[in-house]
Formats: structure tokens, C-alpha cells, sequence
């Protein structure tokens, strides 16, 4: 019988060995965790930043004539399409180059908080521009599909309901400076129908209990003063539309001291941004 010839077994690792490359292989995944971290809240704040530009831009040329309305609106889709590209970059980082396509999902979850900034003012300022263009709250559905990628139509984040409902509240806000705004050019059916709007949103918001969404009752505070400014302006206007309603002159120079006594009363909902 030929003899068998053993092969030498490779040297064992001591503990030190193992322990050392055991804490090598945590700092690496540390790492890789902050810095993709450090990328999404920088990514963040650049949508934070664009979603602001955008509410900015819609409030310059949402009381302007039809035609400059119109060229407003049009000028907003395309800054939009500028924060969904930082969306989309995003996403990316959450793939981060993994195989398995569960992966994104897993990390959008570790990652929530320092998207759901960003993903509020976005919010905020995509409703702004649905209500200009349709007078309507946009829903989460269409909110959704509106952070859809192009190339996939894989959805590039999770809109919950927790970031829809106080991104539409903070909505309010600037609906009240759109009424205010409109009424100081003559325009006095916008602040009407806002006044409708604000109270039906409020009015569904109220139901939500604290416990269920605590951010919102602070929120909820913002919403009734605004809908008291609202209100207010709205009353004054109506009262002078039913006492100079043939004296457009008179009209105008009631409405913008109605408009003057309201803000002197509280601030604008330029206030939370500054």
C-alpha cells in the first residue's frame, strides 16, 4: 500500500489575529455607515434648499395676470424636475453598489430621518404647486409617483403618511401668504377659496390624535393662526364687497388696509423659514 502523504494544515489565527480583524471589518463598516450618512443629509439639505427656491418662486408669479401665471407654473415644473434629480442621487446612495435589490429598501429605513427633512419641504412645496395648478390637495398616491424613476419606475423613496400629512400642513402657511398676496392685487376670490381650503384641511388634521402623530399638534397651532388671518381678511372682505361693490377704488383701498391690519396682527408664514 503506497503511503499517504498529509498535506500541513494552515497555521491557526491566535485570538489577538481574529480579534484584530473582527474590529477591522467594524470600522470599515462604520465608516461606509457614516459617510453614506454624511452624503444623504448633504443631499437633504440641497432639497431643503431647491424646495424653498421653489415655494419662493411660485409665491412671485402666482398673482401675476394669466399669462405670467401661466410662465410661473411652467418655470416651477422645471425647477421641480431639478429636485427630483437630487432624489434620484438619493437613491443611489442608498444602493450604495449592493447586489441584492432589498437592499435599498433596508437602507432607506436606516437612513429615514436624514431624508425625511428634505422630503417635507419638497412636499410642501410640490402641493403648493399642485393647488396653483389644479386648486386641489394632491394625494399620497400622486405624491408618490411623482419620486419615481424615470429610467426603472422603481419609487427612489417611501413617502409614509407620517411625512405627507406634515408636509401638507405645513402647506397652510403658504396658502395663507397666496391669499394675502392675491388680495393686495384686487383679486378677491382667491382668499375665499382658500379660507374653504384651510378650514377643510385643518378640519381633517383635528382628527388625528397626538398620540398618534405628536409633531402635528404644533403644527395644528401654525394652521389655526394662519386660518385666522385668513378668516379675518376674509370677513372685512366680504363685508366691503357687500358695501362698495359698484367702487372697485374703494374696494382696493379697504382690502389693503385689511390686509395691513391682518399682518400687524401676527406674522407670515415667512416666519418658519427664517
Amino acid at each position: 500500500m503506497a503511503d499517504v502523504v498529509m498535506e500541513a494544515s494552515p497555521p491557526t489565527q491566535t485570538r489577538r489575529e481574529h480579534l484584530a480583524k473582527t474590529f477591522e471589518a467594524y470600522r470599515a463598516e462604520l465608516d461606509a455607515y457614516n459617510e453614506r450618512r454624511e452624503q444623504v443629509i448633504i443631499l437633504s439639505r440641497a432639497i431643503t434648499q431647491l424646495s424653498k427656491k421653489l415655494i419662493f418662486h411660485l409665491h412671485r408669479g402666482a398673482t401675476g395676470s394669466d399669462s405670467a401665471r401661466a410662465k410661473n407654473l411652467k418655470e416651477a415644473r422645471v425647477k421641480e424636475r431639478t429636485i427630483h434629480k437630487n432624489f434620484v442621487a438619493v437613491a443611489t446612495e442608498l444602493a450604495a453598489a449592493e447586489a441584492d435589490p432589498e437592499a435599498t429598501t433596508a437602507n432607506f429605513w436606516k437612513f429615514s430621518r436624514q431624508v425625511s427633512a428634505g422630503l417635507e419641504e419638497y412636499i410642501e412645496a410640490y402641493s403648493f404647486l399642485y393647488y396653483l395648478e389644479t386648486g386641489d390637495l394632491v394625494s399620497l398616491p400622486q405624491l408618490q409617483k411623482a419620486l419615481i424613476s424615470d429610467d426603472t419606475g422603481d419609487s427612489l423613496v417611501v413617502i409614509t403618511p407620517e411625512d405627507y400629512i406634515l408636509g401638507m400642513s405645513d402647506l397652510t402657511g403658504e396658502l395663507m401668504r397666496y391669499a394675502t398676496n392675491a388680495l393686495s392685487t384686487g383679486d378677491h376670490n382667491t382668499p375665499l377659496a382658500v379660507c374653504n381650503f384651510v378650514r377643510v384641511v385643518k378640519t381633517l388634521f383635528d382628527g388625528i390624535s397626538p398620540s398618534m402623530l405628536y409633531k402635528l399638534s404644533k403644527k395644528q397651532e401654525e394652521t389655526t393662526r394662519s386660518l385666522e388671518k385668513i378668516e379675518k381678511v376674509c370677513y372685512a372682505l366680504r363685508l366691503r364687497l357687500i358695501e362698495y361693490g359698484d367702487k372697485p377704488e374703494v374696494l382696493a383701498a379697504m382690502a389693503k388696509r385689511a390686509l395691513e391690519d391682518s399682518m400687524t396682527s401676527g406674522g407670515s408664514g415667512a416666519e418658519r423659514d427664517a
